[in-house]
C-alpha cells in the first residue's frame, strides 16, 4: 500500500462513528481519481436488508433500498467471484456474462450522475449470509481510467477492506446488526480445536466424526465468517467469539 493509503488507513482507526469513517473514505479516494462512491452490506433479516452509503446526490441508491426487488448488482457479482471487476458503461463489452435487465436499468441510473468508469471491490463473500462491498469510479473515459485507476487497484481493495470493517466495528457500537451469523455449537467447537492447532483429522477424532464433516463444519463456518481460509477463520473466530 502506499504511503498515503497507509496514512488513511491509520486515519480510520481514529473514527468513532460511521459518518466520520464515511467522510475520510470519501476524501481519501476523491485524492485518487475516485469521486463517486457506493458501499453496500446486504444485512440478513432486516428490512430493508440492504445497508447503502453513497456520496452520489440525494445519498441514491438509498430511497431505493426500500423496494422489495433492490439489490446493488455489482456489489452482488463481485462479492459472489470475490474479484475486483471493472463496471461502468466504457466497460460494457467486458461485463455481458452478469449484465441482465435489472443491471442494464441500474447501469443508465449511474450515467445520470456522469459514472462512466468504475470498479466493484468486494469485502465479503456471497454465502456468508451477510456480504458487500464498494463500487467506485468516476467519469473517465476507458483509456484514462486504465492508466490512472487500474494500477492502484489491488492497494484500494486493501484500503476498501479496511474500510470495509472500521464502518463494521462503528455499526456494532451503533447498535447495528452483527457481522457474522452466529456459528452453530459444532463449528464453534471445531473452530475451537483448529484455533488450538489441531488439524481436521485429529479434531475428527476427538469428535468422533468423520473427516467429511468436519471439513463441512469448517466450510460452514467460513462462510458465516465471510472468509476465505481456515487461518482467516481462525483469527476472526479468536476476534469475535473469545
Amino acid at each position: 500500500m502506499n504511503r498515503e493509503l497507509l496514512e488513511a488507513a491509520y486515519r480510520l482507526e481514529t473514527r468513532k462513528s460511521v459518518s466520520e469513517t464515511w467522510a475520510v473514505i470519501v476524501d481519501v479516494l476523491a485524492t485518487h481519481n475516485i469521486d463517486r462512491i457506493l458501499y453496500a452490506v446486504r444485512d440478513e433479516g432486516v428490512v430493508p436488508n440492504w445497508f447503502v452509503l453513497s456520496n452520489l446526490p440525494n445519498q441514491w441508491p438509498l430511497a431505493e433500498t426500500t423496494n422489495a426487488d433492490f439489490h446493488e448488482p455489482f456489489v452482488t457479482y463481485c462479492c459472489a467471484t470475490f474479484e475486483v471487476t471493472k463496471l461502468g458503461v466504457v466497460f460494457l463489452d467486458q461485463n455481458e456474462g452478469y449484465i441482465d435487465d435489472y443491471t442494464r436499468e441500474y447501469l443508465s441510473k449511474l450515467v445520470r450522475f456522469d459514472w462512466q468508469a468504475g470498479l466493484g471491490i468486494p469485502c465479503s463473500l456471497v454465502g456468508s449470509g451477510r456480504y458487500g462491498g464498494f463500487v467506485v469510479g468516476n467519469n473517465m473515459a476507458r483509456h484514462g481510467f486504465e492508466r490512472s485507476v487500474m494500477p492502484l487497484a489491488d492497494q484500494l481493495q486493501t484500503f476498501c477492506l479496511i474500510a470495509h470493517r472500521k464502518i463494521e466495528s462503528c455499526r456494532r457500537l451503533d447498535g447495528g446488526p452483527s457481522t457474522h451469523r452466529r456459528l452453530s455449537a459444532r463449528e464453534y467447537q471445531v473452530l475451537e480445536l483448529i484455533s488450538s492447532g489441531h488439524r481436521p483429522k485429529t479434531i475428527a477424532e476427538l469428535l468422533e466424526l468423520s473427516l467429511s464433516s468436519v471439513r463441512l463444519y469448517i466450510k460452514n463456518a467460513r462462510l458465516k465468517l465471510g472468509v476465505a481460509t481456515n487461518e482467516e477463520a481462525v483469527v476472526r473466530f479468536l476476534q469475535d467469539h473469545r
